[in-house]
């Protein structure tokens, strides 16, 4: 889960170091409520990641608080 700019960096490049692509499929999401969903999807499309995006459904389904 990425909570910031600096987490996406890294997981950027663990996966392009590792070539975790090659070995399994990589998905990265979004801390709710401090990282912008839109904004992480961007980042994958520009930058052409190879991973899945996924959101925290339940949470999106029932909020926060009974989603923990």
């Amino acid at each position: 889960m990425l909570a910031s700019e600096a987490d996406y960096e890294w997981a950027r490049a663990v996966l392009r170091e590792r070539k975790l692509d090659a070995i399994c499929t990589v998905l990265f999401s979004p801390v709710q409520g401090q990282q912008d969903p839109a904004q992480l999807a961007g980042w994958i499309l520009r930058d052409r990641l190879p991973v899945r995006f996924q959101l925290q459904l339940h949470k999106v389904l029932w909020g926060a608080e009974r989603g923990r």
